[in-house]
C-alpha cells in the first residue's frame, strides 16, 4: 500500500473526455457493473500505479483516448 502521509494514492483509466470532465468538476466517474470487475459493481483505482491505470484503459477498456485521474 501506498502510504503518503496518511494518504494513499488511486489511478482510474478511462476516457479523456470523462477524466477532463471530472477534473473541472463537471461529471462524477460511474460505477460499472461488468463481468471482469473482481469485487463487484464500483468505481476501480489502482493503488500507486498510474501505468496499470493506464494499461487497462487501453487493454481492457479500449478507449480511443485512454487517460488516467489521480485521487
Amino acid at each position: 500500500m501506498s502510504d503518503y502521509n496518511g494518504l494513499t494514492i488511486g489511478f482510474h483509466g478511462c476516457e479523456e473526455h470523462i477524466a477532463r470532465d471530472v477534473i473541472l468538476n463537471r461529471a462524477e466517474l460511474v460505477a460499472s457493473n461488468n463481468s471482469y470487475d473482481w469485487l463487484g459493481s464500483g468505481i476501480y483505482f489502482w493503488e500507486n500505479d498510474p501505468v496499470r491505470a493506464l494499461e487497462f484503459a487501453e487493454e481492457v477498456k479500449k478507449c480511443s483516448k485512454p487517460c488516467v485521474v489521480g485521487a
